[in-house]
């Protein structure tokens, strides 16, 4: 069929007549679709680009802060404002890290990643586990960080875009953990001999340089919402740092620190602990006959 300008077929064989603004019309969309066609490669070229600089620039972190802004980064590159990273404490539980918001800490401080089915068949398989059955007492993506044959790390995302430039979620993430692997495994360690290499000689108790590093890195990220964290000081009395550390041991937790600061003075540092659970903890010290203060730092002020 031979037709003249500003004729188009119709579905039934009919001819049908467009005026010049119509066919200005279509050729615009056409245009636009081409274009669109055209941008797409290169916008996710340059998607991927950019996501490698942000990444790469967890490199400039210490490896003590490495994991708080991990999660921050996270956040942004997987479109989710719901993230936790936790560290295993063994071969059962795992331990909060941190999160970017209270929803990402809905499974609390310390889990029982073993016991969490599909989500921990998934993780010992080596997959991403992707909340099909939009379980809500389980993260929409789950996904872990091994070292050798052993997982070290847990990323937990509660909410995710269905797609970020054209690429799904487990595909981006796929892309971001091969990224992220090195410097997480690598601050992960590091957190893990952190306090063998700084105790003060025959204690458990960080040498005040080392506390005072840490301390700060825990406040700064807190001030950024990327943390939950209390800092006790114990009234010594006669007492000093290693008979106090004896003591209380007991009544902390793994993830928490306990360190010395200005001349020998006593502290600990709760780790992913709000105030009113850090009074909880006030009053088992209580209980052992030693009086504390919860301190309200400022990491500018460390």
């Amino acid at each position: 069929m031979k037709l003249n300008p500003g004729e188009l077929p119709n579905t039934d064989g009919t001819i049908m007549q467009l005026t010049t603004e119509e066919l200005r019309s279509l050729l615009a969309e056409k245009n636009q679709e081409i274009e669109k066609l055209k941008n797409q490669p290169a916008s996710l070229e340059d998607s991927w680009e950019s996501t490698y600089e942000i990444i790469s620039s967890l490199e400039k972190y210490k490896p003590e802060e490495v994991l708080f802004y991990a999660a921050e980064i996270l956040s942004k590159e997987m479109g989710s404002k719901n993230v936790a990273i936790y560290t295993v404490a063994n071969r059962e539980y795992a331990r909060l890290y941190s999160s970017t918001s209270l929803e990402a800490r809905r499974l609390g401080n310390s889990i029982k990643y073993i016991a969490m089915g599909e989500l921990y068949s998934e993780l010992k398989a080596g997959r991403i586990y992707v909340n099909e059955r939009n379980d809500p007492d389980r993260p929409a993506l789950a996904h872990a960080v091994y070292a050798e044959e052993d997982i070290r790390v847990i990323l937990m995302f509660w909410d995710i875009s269905k797609d970020t430039h054209g690429v799904s979620p487990v595909k981006r993430l796929t892309v971001i953990d091969t990224l992220l692997q090195k410097t997480i495994l690598r601050a992960s360690r590091y957190m893990s001999s952190f306090r063998r290499k700084n105790y003060l000689e025959g204690t458990n108790v960080l040498n005040e340089g080392t506390f005072r590093v840490l301390l700060k890195a825990f406040l700064e990220a807190k001030e950024k919402g990327l943390t939950e964290c209390a800092v006790v000081e114990f009234e010594m009395g006669y007492r000093d740092y290693k008979n106090i550390s004896i003591q209380v041991a007991c009544k902390i937790r793994l993830t928490d620190y306990m360190g010395v600061l200005n001349g020998g003075k006593f502290y600990i540092l709760l780790a992913n602990t709000d105030i009113k659970s850090a009074e909880i903890v006030q009053e088992r010290f209580r209980n052992l006959g030693f009086k504390t203060v919860l301190k309200d730092l400022q990491y500018k002020d460390i």
